[in-house]
């Protein structure tokens, strides 16, 4: 490999990732939005779809997504009024008709309909109108000696609060009761004392002795910067500020310590406590940092580390040398089988986790109920938080004091993020408790195709193509957002009960491609499907095809299309034998689909499809005429 040839390869690789990094899925959003919506969910859905507006701000109909997929009917305003609707948010549902109606694309019933709503609703909240003053009297003239005053007329109170009642639940109007004659200006005498006493306008009702006073609240200003940011009050989602103007206003919010969080995709959490007192209204601005990797060498000198550990693995593979004794070689590389249980060694403890009373096991705010399962660098649990089931993953503790491998875990859980698709296993959410970095991910009912090609053996042809046909679908995806995979084998995709699959570990493996490889003979990731140009740094979107077609081979047939008592040995076979037809070691397997496998694993990469989109076509037409 020249010097130039490799340092592209190198500034290929990360503008790569960072592309695929910065992908809004504003599609995913708009979708999950619309089920939240569905399930009784507004405050999620308002943060889903001004989410999904703030990405893709033009509604329509059949939107293009990705590839050949479409939005059938993306309507993000209108649906953004009726979440509104449902939480009482007037403001934010009459934003909503008017971005609606700016664009113009949106049913325009629809949105009349929802404006009818609001004023509706908007009717129902206003205030009850002021009672109203009684016309003003005459000032009284002063009586002659002997003349009686006459006697003020009363209304009983009882009767004025029996008309107040008279509808239980809704708002009463009050009821003027006929006006009393009062002094405004000239005191009148009283026939008792014969003074001159000025007499109250008006006098305001008494409480009873037992009533309790009125409870009083607080309200909360909020304006983030940029606007669109989600608004967390003890944890709580409470909304999202004005996507124009940035701004939300909550009242009713009871007084004392409160802690207020906002949160934006590709921004930083702000997260502050604050105190609230009675009846005060309290102004929260601020603003978000985009969220930037640091600036430092390291990538650099890693990638540098790595095309030369590259290169010297291709000149020794070229290099005609005796093979190592079997018994020299890792256990994992001999089956495939992980290796032996052995005890845990120093260093291998729990840091970030706590105990309770109960003896349950804590890691931040996640309940750990079991491992499961524990590789060469991290673990995965199945975790719960507020009636929530995820898989936790975290690094194992020998490796918290490496900073290139925390970097490549967070670049995963970064990458995962951009990946929504429904062939691909989810990135919910990633953190860090007590400086141990972790992400969640959804928990998948099911297991891995290795395990089930171990437990089963070779798959029905018809079944083998429609876990093969999801995984690309898969690539498809992830290629067009330039993200590659690198590390695809059976132990990364999982198979649903109902026969759905997802692939996983996306982002780990394409940082550590080759990284394991040294000069030791110490390989991370099995070096049985890996693509002849991928052994020499070259690898692409080609080049997942490949490991596709050596999955495919084995579903196909229950073994691997090279085998060798060494990792170099498999290699090598990569590079220089053509693969042996499936149908030799299956007899009667459908033509098509050996002619598909094997041009897979063509060596050249364009022998191979074109992309991931046209071996999908080619399933997929198999598959209706097998049906």
């Amino acid at each position: 490999m020249t010097r130039a040839r490799a340092i592209a390869w190198m500034l290929s690789g990360l503008l790569g990732w960072a592309a695929s990094a910065a992908a809004a899925e504003w599609h995913e959003a708009y979708r999950d939005g619309v089920n939240a919506l569905t399930q009784g969910q507004p405050m999620r859905a308002v943060t889903l779809l001004e989410y999904a507006a703030s990405q893709r701000p033009q509604p329509g109909r059949n939107v293009v997504t990705y590839g050949t997929n479409v939005e059938a009917q993306y309507y993000p305003y209108l649906r953004l009024a009726q979440a509104y609707l449902q939480v009482r948010d007037l403001a934010g549902a009459r934003s909503a008709i008017n971005r609606s109606a700016k664009w113009a694309a949106e049913p325009a019933e629809e949105r009349r309909r929802l404006a009818a709503q609001v004023d509706e609703l908007a009717a129902r909240l206003e205030p009850p109108a002021a009672l109203p003053s009684p016309p003003p009297v005459a000032a009284a003239t002063e009586p002659s000696p002997g003349t009686a005053l006459p006697a003020p007329v009363e209304t009983p109170r009882a009767e004025a609060e029996g008309a107040r009642a008279a509808h239980p639940g809704d708002v009463a109007l009050p009821v003027p009761s006929p006006p009393l004659p009062r002094a405004t200006a000239e005191p009148r005498t009283t026939p008792l004392a014969g003074t001159r006493q000025p007499l109250p306008a008006e006098e305001a009702p008494r409480p009873p002795a037992d009533a309790e006073p009125a409870p009083t609240s607080c309200s909360l200003d909020i304006v983030s910067q940029p606007p669109g940011a989600a608004v967390y009050l003890d944890d709580e989602l409470i909304g999202t500020t004005d996507p124009e103007w940035g701004r939300l206003v909550r009242s009713g919010i009871a007084s004392g310590r409160h802690r207020i969080r906002l949160s934006m995709a590709g921004y930083g959490d702000v997260t502050e406590e604050v105190e609230l007192s009675d009846g005060v209204s309290r102004d929260f601005r601020r603003r978000l940092a985009p969220m930037e990797a640091p600036i430092d060498r390291r990538p650099l000198i890693f990638g540098a580390v790595a095309v030369v550990l590259i290169g010297l693995t291709v000149w020794a593979l070229r290099r005609p040398r005796a093979e190592p004794a079997a018994s020299t070689l890792h256990p994992r590389f001999l089956d495939g089988s992980p290796t032996p249980a052995r005890p845990t060694p120093p260093g291998f403890g729990s840091p970030g986790v706590r105990r309770d009373a109960d003896g349950g096991e804590y890691f931040g705010d996640y309940r750990l109920l079991e491992r499961l399962g524990r590789g060469g660098m991290a673990s995965v649990y199945k975790a719960e938080r507020r009636g929530e089931v995820s898989a936790l993953k975290r690094p194992l503790p020998v490796f918290l004091d490496e900073p290139e491998f925390l970097e490549r875990f967070q670049r995963e859980a970064e990458i995962g993020r951009t990946l929504h698709h429904p062939n691909i296993v989810r990135i919910l959410e990633r953190g860090a408790v007590d400086e141990v970095p972790y992400f969640t991910m959804e928990l998948v009912p099911g297991e891995t195709l290795q395990a089930h090609l171990q437990h089963a053996g070779a798959l029905d042809p018809r079944l083998a193509a429609g876990i093969v046909v999801q995984v690309a679908e898969a690539l498809d995806y992830a290629h067009l957002k330039g993200v590659v995979h690198r590390d695809l084998k059976p132990s990364n995709v999982m198979v649903l009960e109902d026969g759905m699959a997802k692939v996983m570990d996306y982002g780990i493996a394409r940082a550590r491609r080759f990284e394991g490889l040294t000069l030791t003979g110490s390989f991370l990731g099995s070096p049985d499907y890996v693509a002849p140009e991928a052994i020499e740094g070259k690898g692409d979107a080609k080049s997942d095809l490949y490991s596709l077609g050596v999955v495919f081979y084995e579903a196909l047939t229950g073994r691997r299309p090279f085998s060798a008592d060494t990792p170099f040995g498999v290699l090598r076979k990569h590079l220089t034998e053509p693969p042996p037809p499936p149908s030799l070691v299956v007899p009667g397997l459908p033509p098509e689909l050996e002619r598909i496998v094997l041009r897979l694993l063509d060596k050249q990469a364009d022998q191979r499809h074109a992309g991931a989109e046209e071996l999908v076509n080619e399933l997929r037409d198999f598959l209706n005429r097998a049906a």
